[in-house]
C-alpha cells in the first residue's frame, strides 16, 4: 500500500506539471492530461469512500455514536 501511495502522489505532482507547462495545441499532450486528471479523480474518489466506511466502522465498535447529540 505504500507503494501506491507514493506512486499516487508523485502522479498528482506530474499532473500539476502537465497542466502548467501543457502544450495546448498538442492533441496527445491534452488528451493524456485529462486521461489523468479522470484517472486520478476516480481514485481520490474510491479512496475517499473506502476510508469513510472505515471510520464508520470504527465509531460503531467503540459506540462513539452515542455520544453525539
Amino acid at each position: 500500500m505504500i507503494f501506491f501511495t507514493k506512486i499516487y502522489r508523485i502522479a498528482w505532482a506530474v499532473l500539476i506539471i502537465l497542466i502548467i507547462f501543457l502544450d495546448r495545441n498538442n492533441l496527445y499532450w491534452v488528451v493524456g492530461t485529462i486521461i489523468l486528471l479522470l484517472l486520478l479523480s476516480g481514485i481520490a474518489v474510491l479512496r475517499f469512500l473506502d476510508s469513510r466506511n472505515e471510520w464508520r466502522e470504527i465509531i460503531k465498535e467503540k459506540s462513539l455514536d452515542k455520544d453525539i447529540p
